[in-house]
């Protein structure tokens, strides 16, 4: 059958549906109709078996549609949770790094004060190696900050992506209403 073939054959059905409507008798004081159900039904599944596959697809779309939401909200999860736990690793590595290089400037510091006819400079070298160790530690942690932000970027541009497609899945199936 034709497509003008087709779209004529649908508006002929509609016609029937509508002067059917028309036709029914009217409960008093209501405004409502007594309608005999199998026969609109069966004009409804006449115009349904005419429409072209596409209506079909968005049918079998809009029906798929939660699972879809689920399946991006479970994979958003999943990215957002792996990019906390990479955010944990990090910070607990810097953290780590922090101590030793304490723990090493302070064991160096030590040693320098035992040393006793250099004490003076040994102090002052002390205090060297603290503020190197505080501002490599602080790098480090401003360090892991950033590359936990550009993790969390890096999520947050994806999650726009899968919303975008949500998004434009959503029209889909609202065009073809």
């Amino acid at each position: 059958m034709s497509k003008e073939k087709l779209e004529l054959r649908v508006l002929e059905l509609l016609e029937e549906f509508e002067d059917k409507l028309e036709s029914y008798p009217t409960v008093p004081l209501t405004g409502k109709i007594l309608v005999d159900r199998d026969d609109l039904l069966n004009i409804l599944k006449d115009i349904n078996v005419m429409l072209p596959d596409e209506y079909q697809h968005v049918r079998w779309i809009k029906s798929q549609k939660n699972q879809i939401v689920e399946e991006a909200n479970r994979m958003a999860e999943e990215i957002l949770s792996n990019a906390q736990s990479e955010e944990l690793r990090i910070l607990e590595l810097a953290k780590s790094k922090e101590r030793e290089m304490l723990m090493a400037a302070d064991s160096r510091m030590r040693e320098l004060i035992n040393e006793h006819e250099i004490v003076r400079l040994a102090e002052k070298r002390a205090q060297e190696i603290i503020k190197d160790a505080e501002a490599k530690a602080e790098d480090i942690r401003v360090g892991s900050y950033d590359y936990a932000e550009e993790i969390m970027k890096k999520v947050e541009y994806n999650m726009e992506k899968v919303l975008a497609t949500i998004k434009e899945n959503v029209n889909e199936l609202e065009e073809y209403k």
